[in-house]
């Protein structure tokens, strides 16, 4: 007898008839634990690394790897959607999302193109929401085959650490692979930061992606030269430095964006952008790169970078009444804060005002380095609660203390809403007040709840009450 198999799934909650069910051993639920819902829900197969137990009343195949498994089965059964699609996989600790969102800019000047990453996924016209970075190997190859049917000629992946690590992005073709940066993050899941960098390097494994062609590295952060290549692969690197291959010849950055000129292969290009920040011109540069790489046209790269005029929760701007600046940034990195922190401070006319906390269930070791971060580069400095997730807000309040120097002043306002209303009640004119760590995010998540809660929607409400008068 053979069964057609209607879909596939790693939650027995989207199991239907038909299905094959992948029982996952993750590091919170067994998988194995929900087979009999599963089953319940129509499961005509159960994948998985263990032996089958006696009289299994369904199919049961049993795999060396569950996770690369998963990423192949997956790939196959939606026809190997990435290898009809030019894909370039973005990998690094930050600026992987404006460096996706800039390369989505200049594929979309020609033709129908693919973005997926934190902040949602667009194939063409449609618009799906975000699970998470780069989402599980089911859904990776099911949005590869959207965007395929939708008429994409390439696309733009965000890659995360994660995703390497655990397999989802297994077997995916990225023709080309970005390396932006890489700072501490996520050691609460790699352990080291060689780990860390180790999960990156995956992008550029021919074993691991067998697509790859062309890498493409930041060529002034010092963890590119430790990421092997197999010499088939064409490696460009860019950065500020004059030995790398793509390189700014001119550049100019201030409150209203960026211009430059670069030097790239075959030419230099003069690019505008609406993008501020020296950060993000790394991100141009890698966008460009990589777009250069593809075969597309300096007209179209050009227009691309001139038509992008903003990243959601990426140093965006919440207008308002109130005479001060308002930016909600997703900075949630050591790194990240203090170049952000370092922008508005070059922004500001005034002071900087800081509101940021560290989010539960993540790596503990960056909290004080945040906290010294924050306490060094602004005039007034308020902590309060990120994601506590399952963690005591309280107890993550005090880990960001410890990094503070003595004598320096802030205040603790645990609640979000409130911290956020008091940065407001003490900005004068002039000031920039700073929201820092969620970005376009639109919850907050608490030990058995999560809440509807967006920095944006909020800065907006307080600043159209004017604070000030």
């Amino acid at each position: 007898m053979t069964t057609e198999v209607s879909s596939l799934a790693f939650d027995s909650r989207r199991v239907r008839a038909d299905s094959i069910f992948f029982a996952v051993d993750g590091m919170e639920l067994d998988g194995h634990e929900f087979i009999p819902e599963a089953i319940l829900n129509g499961a005509a197969a159960v994948v998985s690394e263990r032996p089958s137990p006696k009289d299994f009343p369904k199919v049961w195949i049993r795999v060396p790897e569950i996770r690369r498994s998963m990423a192949e089965i997956s790939s196959h059964y939606y026809e190997k959607p990435s290898s009809r699609i030019r894909l370039i996989g973005i990998t690094g600790t930050n600026g992987k999302t404006t460096t996706a969102y800039l390369i989505h800019s200049i594929l979309s000047k020609k033709d129908p193109s693919l973005l997926m990453g934190t902040i949602g996924t667009y194939c063409g016209s449609r618009r799906l929401p975000a699970i998470r970075t780069t989402p599980e190997a089911p859904e990776i190859q099911r949005l590869l085959s959207i965007a395929v049917k939708e008429g994409c000629e390439a696309g733009a992946v965000e890659v995360s650490s994660h995703a390497l690590a655990l397999e989802r992005t297994y077997g995916c073709e990225f023709e080309v692979g970005v390396f932006t940066n890489l700072s501490q993050d996520h050691l609460d899941f790699h352990g080291t930061m060689q780990d860390y960098l180790q999960a990156k390097q995956k992008l550029f494994e021919l074993a691991y992606n067998p697509g790859l062609k062309i890498a493409i590295l930041n060529g002034d952060d010092p963890c590119s030269g430790s990421l092997e290549m197999d010499p088939s692969i064409d490696l460009v690197t860019f950065g500020f430095e004059p030995s790398n291959d793509v390189h700014p010849i001119a550049v100019e950055t201030g409150i209203d964006g960026i211009k430059m000129d670069l030097e790239l292969s075959g030419g230099g290009i003069s690019l505008e952008s609406c993008l501020v920040g020296q950060y993000n011109v790394y991100n141009i540069m890698a966008a460009v790169t990589a777009c250069h790489a593809l075969g597309v046209s300096r007209n179209l790269i050009r227009e691309g970078i001139a038509d992008l005029k903003a990243v959601p929760g990426r140093f965006e701007r919440v207008d308002g009444k109130s005479p001060f600046s308002v930016f909600v940034d997703f900075a949630h990195t050591p790194d990240g804060l203090e170049n952000v922190l370092r922008l508005a401070r070059q922004m500001s006319e005034g002071r900087v005002i800081c509101v940021f906390g560290c989010g539960g269930d993540r790596d503990i070791s960056k909290r004080p380095k945040m906290g010294g971060v924050a306490a060094k580069l602004t005039d007034a400095l308020i902590l309060t609660s990120d994601n506590p997730r399952s963690e005591s807000p309280q107890e993550i309040l005090r880990q960001i203390e410890t990094g503070i120097p003595e004598g320096a002043v802030y205040q603790v306002i645990e609640d979000r809403r409130s911290a956020i209303e008091m940065s407001f009640r003490i900005a004068k004119p002039g000031d920039l007040v700073l929201i820092a760590g969620k970005g376009h995010e639109i919850y907050q998540e608490f030990r058995q709840h999560q809440i509807e809660f967006s920095d944006v929607v909020v800065a907006k409400e307080l600043h159209d009450r004017n604070f000030s008068e």
